[in-house]
């Protein structure tokens, strides 16, 4: 029974800790996954425009 009240004691902390966590950097290897997946975006954009010749 002492574990419940000491778990209840912590669900404010458990929010506080939540809001902290809500923003952190990207970490390399997303920045460098998120770099590919636009490049490889604007490439086939180009390509697709270019070749289908909708300009």
């Amino acid at each position: 029974m002492a574990e419940a009240s000491s778990n209840a004691g912590q669900q404010p902390n458990a929010k506080a800790e939540m809001q902290a966590e809500e923003w952190f950097d990207l970490l390399p290897i997303e920045k460098k996954l998120i770099g590919y997946s636009l490049s490889l975006g604007i490439l086939l954009l180009i390509v697709f425009v270019l070749g289908f010749k909708v300009l």
